[in-house]
């Protein structure tokens, strides 16, 4: 995938701003979850706010398959799949988030 450097510094500065993870270094291969630590409702506030910001439909996202719970709200699934800074500038140039997007 060539990479939009602008879109890719425009979102590097969102995901800055919405984890409030500054020392992180984020790259493509960032997890939203393992890496920045995003879980929960943080991680779905997350991607509703990115769904706004770029205009990117979220309609066929499942959270959970992709965020851990909050912690004690329910059983916690024993593993999730990665969501990464790349598969968001994915999300961002075909206008949708969904499974296709992240795993095309």
């Amino acid at each position: 995938m060539k990479m939009n450097q602008e879109a890719f510094t425009d979102l590097v500065a969102f995901i800055h701003e919405q984890s409030r993870r500054y020392e992180v270094p984020i790259t493509l291969d960032t997890s939203i979850e393992n890496d920045l630590g995003a879980t929960g409702d943080d991680g779905e506030e997350l991607i509703l706010k990115f769904s706004k910001r770029y205009n990117v439909n979220i309609d066929n996202f499942y959270f959970t398959k992709y965020f851990y719970p909050e912690p004690f709200v329910s059983k916690m699934p024993e593993k999730i799949e990665i969501l990464s800074v790349g598969h968001l500038l994915k999300a961002i140039e075909a206008g949708r988030l969904d499974d296709e997007v992240i795993n095309g």
